[in-house]
């Protein structure tokens, strides 16, 4: 009793660590889609499904009852042909009428039942897992959406910082116009600058906004107030955990397959039970002299066996045999393509690598030349356009830096969503 009360208490938790700082990791988004997925409502049929049809199989040890009626009118009836002087032969009517009661408790069916379970819960098993192939594929897409939408958000923030350096730039330049020692012109060039960073800035907001709202689709929220957590600077090493559900579904395909292979001796298995009839009858079916509404009963043991099947069981057998093997096509097939994207997926996230290093080189010499260009500036030996050309580039460059980054994260995280849990 005390499981309930600490359960809700997880899930009042959780709901509250995501909307309480607003900020969504990929991990998070990946598992809200999951949680989220209308799909899931398919797991919880297929059990309510599996336990009728197991309670169905467990009544079969019950005794069966059933209750019949017939009315019928024959042309013609037994009868002697000949009249006997010593006693009276009863005429056997040609409308007749039956009422009776069947009852009959199994004995033996070979073990039916045990395999009818199994197989109950190996389709209860397969529909699960179905569920949980059709649902992982939601990992890429919420992946790969969180990633475009997160490299918008810090594309944004370089755009940011680089705003705040011109504004900062443009005071600077307007005191000096006011001091007489700078033209209106070189401040109007900065204001260009402005309006053109904050042009690109909500372009940025715009886009990231719209592939917000497509995320909030997938992980069930109503509103796109969140912000996406940038990962770790350190990337994960490439220890991966191989745990794909379709694996799951190839074993538990293979599975029924054996089951089916072992239910085929049930063919050859007896079957015995026994058996009661009691009613009423006119005439008693049993006794044609009866011609009145009589009583009647039986009961006994019978048995039902089939030894030839004209070999119909060896070619049940070999069909097993060749469904088996295109399970095991379809397991190769699979495991052929997982192969392909994720080393594509491994290879990018090596290009990026390798990029990450020259931008933060590239970064580190325009930065010094800024700096130059801002002194020349200031002494009068660089015009402002091209100080501006230069300041446009340093943007340029973070931002390229910054979306390899992204981009090397991205291919991490691919890979992730594709054959390693969260």
């Amino acid at each position: 009793m005390k499981a309930i009360p600490i359960f809700l208490f997880f899930n009042l938790w959780w709901a509250f660590s995501l909307h309480a700082g607003d900020t969504l990791t990929v991990g998070q988004v990946r598992a809200l889609a999951l949680q989220t997925s209308p799909l899931q409502q398919k797991k919880a049929l297929a059990e309510s499904v599996a336990a009728l049809q197991l309670r169905n199989i467990r009544s079969n040890n019950l005794p069966r009852i059933q209750v019949g009626a017939q009315a019928t009118w024959q042309s013609e009836v037994f009868g002697f042909p000949v009249d006997n002087p010593a006693f009276n032969i009863p005429e056997v009517p040609k409308d007749q009428y039956k009422l009776s009661i069947d009852a009959s408790q199994r004995l033996w069916d070979g073990g039916s039942d045990r395999y009818q379970r199994r197989q109950r819960e190996l389709e209860r098993d397969i529909t699960a897992t179905q569920t949980d192939v059709d649902v992982f594929q939601l990992r890429e897409i919420v992946t790969d959406l969180y990633f475009n939408a997160l490299l918008l958000q810090e594309n944004e923030a370089v755009l940011a910082a680089s705003l705040e350096n011109l504004q900062n730039r443009l005071r600077q330049t307007e005191a000096a116009v006011a001091g007489g020692v700078a033209l209106r012109t070189n401040a109007d060039q900065i204001r260009i600058q402005i309006l053109q960073t904050q042009q690109q800035i909500a372009n940025a907001r715009a886009n990231q906004q719209s592939l917000k709202s497509i995320l909030a689709v997938w992980i069930g929220r109503q509103d796109t107030d969140f912000q996406l957590q940038t990962p770790n600077a350190e990337l994960p090493t490439s220890n991966f955990k191989l745990s794909r559900p379709e694996h799951r579904l190839f074993d538990l395909q293979y599975s029924q397959l054996q089951l089916a292979q072992d239910m085929l001796r049930l063919k050859t298995q007896p079957r015995v039970e026994l058996f009661a009839q009691g009613g009423f009858g006119r005439p008693n079916p049993f006794n044609f002299f009866e011609t009145g509404f009589e009583p009647f009963a039986i009961f006994g043991v019978r048995a039902l066996w089939t030894p030839i099947d004209w070999g119909n069981r060896d070619r049940d057998r070999q069909v097993l045999t060749l469904q088996a093997l295109n399970i095991d096509a379809q397991r190769q097939a699979f495991d052929q393509r997982l192969e392909a994207v994720t080393r594509k997926d491994r290879a990018d996230r090596e290009k990026a690598l390798a990029q990450l290093a020259q931008d933060d080189a590239i970064i580190a010499l325009q930065e010094d030349i800024v700096r130059r260009a801002e002194a020349q500036v200031q002494n009068g030996v660089m015009t402002t356009t091209d100080y501006l050309a230069q300041l446009n580039l340093l943007t340029q460059v973070r931002l390229t830096r910054k979306t390899h980054e992204i981009q090397a994260f991205q291919a991490q995280e691919m890979l992730n969503a594709k054959i390693r849990p969260d």
